[in-house]
């Protein structure tokens, strides 16, 4: 969950994600039109950072971060909603894993709509994922070191992004979260950046896709929640064996996200996978 409605603050929008109700495999594949989503960013940020006529680093960093931000919800979280083409699936929190949690145990599931669940790969991500990866990964990346970065994401899971608001905390959100800024520490730099500068002139050298950074760890079907209490948790899990699932859904797959993550994983991959 990445959005939160604050009743006396400016951010409006939350979402929590069922990956199992609608996990469908014959849904179609996102990914091609989510690469083509991020490239018109990297497009407008191209075209923004060569306005400034530097070769600062910084002067592209916050030309792309404009580009995603958006107003309530993350750019790219609007673009997916508002999408005409994207094969992406949601329902009513009464239609839910969630119709048992109470509005005190998760007063934000009871104030705003799921987020999307999309197919990419053998993986079914939520919508609320790709928000983590840009701004959260961004608030990663400013950090003064990354083991402040995932202490901060650790306390907003517990807090008000999480356990607070609405009984979840999800490891998925954090895997996003550590490969958001996995991302924008290539953005700018290294042999294998996104853009380079000479002349003052931005270009772009290596094109952007999510194949690099999705895997099983942002699928909370996978990389399993936990959450508030036992009511809350029992009731979840009865409703999602009411499927005929259980979390993980392919418990086969813990020795991927663990390896991939190595020394970090304990922060981002459930506690079940251990």
């Amino acid at each position: 969950m990445k959005r939160t409605i604050f009743l006396f603050c400016c951010s409006l929008t939350a979402t929590e994600i069922d990956s199992f109700t609608l996990r469908d495999p014959y849904m179609e594949e996102s990914l091609g039109e989510l690469d083509q989503i991020v490239q018109t960013y990297f497009d407008e940020a191209l075209s923004k950072a060569n306005q400034a006529n530097t070769c600062d680093s910084r002067a592209f960093e916050k030309a792309f971060q404009g580009a995603t931000t958006g107003v309530f919800w993350d750019r790219i979280e609007t673009d997916i909603d508002q999408s005409e083409t994207l094969d992406r699936r949601t329902l009513t929190r009464q239609n839910s894993v969630y119709r048992d949690v109470n509005i005190l145990e998760g007063t934000v599931l009871h104030m705003a709509r799921l987020g999307f669940l999309l197919k990419i790969g053998d993986f079914y991500i939520g919508s609320d994922k790709f928000g983590h990866f840009f701004d959260t990964g961004y608030e990663y990346y400013k950090k003064s070191s990354l083991d402040d970065a995932m202490a901060y994401g650790e306390m907003t899971e517990r807090t008000y992004y999480g356990l607070m608001t609405t009984s979840v905390y999800s490891y998925g959100d954090l895997a996003a979260n550590l490969d958001g800024y996995f991302f924008w520490n290539r953005l700018t730099q290294g042999k294998n950046a996104y853009v380079t500068c000479q002349n003052n002139t931005w270009t772009q050298q290596n094109r952007f896709t999510f194949t690099e950074y999705i895997n099983a760890a942002w699928d909370e079907g996978l990389n399993c929640n936990y959450y508030r209490n036992d009511h809350v948790t029992n009731s979840v899990r009865g409703r999602i064996a009411a499927l005929g699932l259980s979390c993980p859904v392919a418990p086969g797959r813990c020795p991927e996200m663990i390896t991939r993550y190595g020394t970090l994983s304990e922060h981002v991959v459930s506690r079940g996978c251990f």
